[in-house]
């Protein structure tokens, strides 16, 4: 082979490593490029996605606060506010207004409840007579704890799911036997657990009637009845009046027939 040849040769196997080597370092540079832009576009995705679920995130807590702010005065709260009807839509034209003043802490409350409570709730569902159920919470100065006033609150979320008058009957069902300076009272778990699975909520229903109570969205309402309760000059619990009239209620009896008798001979 000549001189001239090998130089040719030698040249063109040179520019050859030349070309390839700039075709390697072409193809990393693409490479490279298009890890930035898959970087850059999941860098965007990543910050996407985390706004559409602090979005979501937001418009669920705002949804929820909403629900539980439309539950704040109870569906059959009476017409000044100053308490819930316990059987709406029922009572019989001019049927007797009976009125029970009560605090969830306070144990005569109860007594008054368990003896006479079932023949009224009777009488009401007949339509015999028209029952309210006003809320107090002096009890919860007296035992330093914050037991009537959630009670409260949660008896007036459940008239929102149409399980009022057993959601009451449950409350003082579960009150403590002995009234204790600083205890608990009832827990929350009992008010919005408990209770709730024993009068039937589930489903949508549980789901709105613990937003409301976790928002304690029937607060300002169950103020306005302790403040309604003692404007009307109440100063004790349980307080039963009918059409206005203050009663006893050892005289209303056990029976239905014994209550109604007694109601109608204060109306």
């Amino acid at each position: 082979m000549s001189k001239k040849t090998e130089t040719t040769s030698g040249a063109t196997s040179a520019q050859n490593r030349r070309e390839q080597l700039r075709l390697k370092q072409e193809a990393e540079a693409r490479q490279q490029r298009t890890m930035r832009i898959i970087g850059i576009a999941a860098a965007l995705l990543a910050l996407v996605v985390v706004a559409v679920v602090g979005v979501v995130l937001v418009q669920n807590n705002r949804n929820k606060v909403e629900a539980a702010s439309a539950q704040g005065t109870p569906v059959n709260a009476n017409a000044d506010k100053s308490g819930i009807v316990v059987n709406p839509g029922k009572a019989k034209s001019g049927a007797p207004v009976v009125t029970v003043y009560l605090d969830y802490q306070c144990p005569i409350c109860k007594q008054a409840e368990t003896t006479v409570g079932p023949a009224l709730e009777a009488l009401a569902e007949k339509g015999d007579i028209s029952l309210e159920y006003r809320t107090m919470k002096f009890m919860d100065t007296n035992l330093s704890n914050t037991a009537s006033t959630r009670a409260a609150v949660a008896a007036a979320c459940s008239d929102n799911q149409g399980v009022y008058a057993k959601y009451h009957d449950e409350v003082y069902a579960n009150q403590a036997q002995q009234e204790v300076q600083g205890s608990e009272g009832y827990s929350d778990k009992l008010l919005k657990e408990t209770i709730p699975a024993a009068v039937g909520l589930s489903g949508e229903k549980l789901t709105s009637f613990q937003q409301c109570y976790d928002a304690q969205a029937t607060l300002d309402f169950v103020k306005g009845t302790d403040d309604k309760a003692g404007a009307a000059g109440v100063t004790s619990t349980p307080t039963f009046k009918v059409n206005d009239n203050q009663i006893d209620w050892t005289t209303l009896g056990t029976t239905e027939e014994s209550a109604l008798a007694a109601i109608k001979a204060a109306a």
